[in-house]
């Protein structure tokens, strides 16, 4: 549908072209207006009747069409209103091709490099053209699967790769995920559920990079130094707090930090004593006889000298009551947390955009660590909402599980109530340096030749402009430019007008316009 002005009346609905794939998609939607405000009205082949309140920016990006990119905001503003209740297609591509004329993978792949049929009369050229009339089936097999000659479709190929231009087999469709509704409320005995008090396991976050290997750090006694050693044993998740006086124990087959406390004189044999007064093999030795008591394996030089990370295992009945403590307090404590994450996000809030929507809004973005290579983080709900100091606000937002909030300014908190979903995830990116929005690895491969071809145009269109310099006192004449029919010409199949035709027809329809309206005196 042409892109319309916004004096020309339209219909305040999803356009035709949106409403076609949302059903080959097995989605209806309409945009209402009930006096109150705005609503999307939505309809899935295995939903109920679901109604949500847009706001009128959403309204109009909903029922704008005609240009790819409004195309696409139409369906990402969609998808992000709807997200919640349902699974959706990969992307909009996905949904755009579903139920369509070209095999493109949406609907199964094709295997192998045979299977054309031949002409009527004519046997099939299995496995190239041969002058003999062999009778049989003609099977072969690929990947250990039996196929009859022909375009053999399989959901997934047998080594699981996909063609370039291929979509994914299956990415398509509208799925409600039902909600499930929580039964009242019973009054019950305010002792009934009392517990011991269980102090929570603090852990240490962990490293993610390899280890440092021992004969890496120090290639012989000569160079050892303590600085060295304790990153040694750091790396490997073995880490002692000179102050605090406590060794930390982060093995790979235990979930939690085993901590102990040592005596100033175990802390003086492990961190701080020469070489010569304390070898290698006795501090390994103190170190295993610390922990002792709850690991069943011990800490070797050949463990230290690898790029692994620990992996002792824990004695049974350790084990066993480490499992146990772990379900008391997750069952006392998770309660608590989700309490305090609702009252803390949506006690007040004056606006509220959930970050895992980003990838609707933004399939290339992601939320990601500040450093240089940090690693993918979830973020769930970002909100504002006033303080209870008069005049001073704060933005919220729960990343990896945690609550985390900083004060903004009023100017960031009208802001964030008046911009859209995106800029308000942008938002959040500049004010809070815990996470960053960034571009996915696997999105960005592509700008160095993208940069490369833009540097090539700047150097043709910079020659040019030399050449025409140069040449300016010895060329007067006028430049023309015309359209060249010589040589092979392109190629249009029966019915589609080229561009050629499409520019005659405009001028043309423009021209009785003009003469039209000078006829009539206007």
């Amino acid at each position: 549908m042409a892109i319309r002005t916004n004096t020309n009346p339209r219909q305040m609905d999803l356009q035709p072209e949106m409403h076609s794939i949302l059903l080959r998609n097995g989605l209806q939607a309409h945009v209402a207006f009930d006096g109150g405000g705005y609503r999307l009205i939505v309809q899935g082949h295995d939903s109920p009747l679901l109604v949500y309140p847009i706001t009128e920016r959403q309204m109009l990006a909903l029922t704008d069409w005609g240009t790819n990119t409004a195309n696409k905001k139409a369906y990402n503003v969609l998808t992000s209103i709807i997200g919640k209740d349902f699974y959706m297609p990969k992307n909009f591509v996905h949904a755009r091709n579903a139920n369509g004329r070209v095999a493109m993978g949406l609907h199964g792949y094709r295997i192998g490099e045979y299977g054309h049929l031949g002409r009527l009369g004519m046997p099939p050229p299995f496995l190239g053209w041969t002058p003999r009339h062999q009778w049989g089936f003609h099977l072969r097999r690929v990947g250990g699967q039996l196929f009859f000659p022909g375009p053999s479709i399989v959901p997934e190929r047998p080594d699981g790769r996909m063609k370039p231009g291929e979509l994914q087999s299956g990415g398509y469709g509208f799925y409600y995920k039902g909600r499930q509704t929580e039964p009242p409320a019973r009054e019950q005995d305010v002792l009934q559920n009392l517990q011991a008090a269980i102090t929570p396991l603090v852990s240490r976050s962990r490293s993610t990079e390899p280890a440092r290997p021992y004969k890496e750090l120090i290639a012989s006694p000569v160079y050892f130094s303590n600085e060295k050693w304790s990153e040694c044993l750091a790396s490997h998740g073995l880490i002692v707090d000179a102050e605090q006086r406590t060794l930390t124990v982060q093995s790979e087959n235990v979930q939690a930090d085993m901590v102990y406390d040592l005596t100033e004189a175990e802390v003086h044999t492990l961190v701080k004593a020469s070489i010569e007064e304390q070898p290698v093999e006795k501090r390994l030795e103190l170190l295993n006889d610390i922990i002792r008591a709850d690991y069943a394996e011990k800490v070797t030089l050949e463990q230290l000298n690898s790029s692994d990370r620990i992996a002792i295992r824990l004695h049974p009945e350790v084990q066993q009551e480490l499992e146990e403590r772990q379900r008391q307090e997750q069952n006392l404590f998770q309660p608590e947390e989700a309490t305090l994450q609702q009252a803390s996000i949506q006690g007040t809030v004056g606006a509220a955009v959930d970050g895992r929507d980003l990838q609707y809004l933004n399939e290339n973005k992601g939320w990601y660590r500040e450093e240089k290579r940090g690693r993918e983080v979830e973020v769930s709900e970002i909100a504002v909402q006033p303080t209870k100091t008069e005049g001073k606000y704060k933005m919220s937002a729960v990343i990896d599980g945690k609550v985390i909030s900083h004060e903004i300014s009023q100017k960031d908190y009208d802001k964030f109530l008046a911009v859209d979903d995106y800029h308000r995830m942008k938002m959040f990116s500049k004010i809070f340096s815990e996470v960053d929005m960034k571009t996915h690895p696997e999105a960005s491969k592509g700008l160095g030749v993208k940069i490369f071809a833009a540097l090539t145009a700047g150097a043709v269109v910079a020659s040019e402009v030399a050449h025409d310099l140069h040449h300016h006192h010895h060329q007067h004449g006028p430049h023309f430019h015309g359209e060249c029919f010589g040589g092979p010409r392109p190629y249009f199949k029966p019915g589609v007008d080229t561009p050629r035709d499409v520019a005659i027809r405009y001028f043309e329809a423009q021209m009785n316009q003009d003469i039209n309206e000078m006829r009539r005196g206007r």
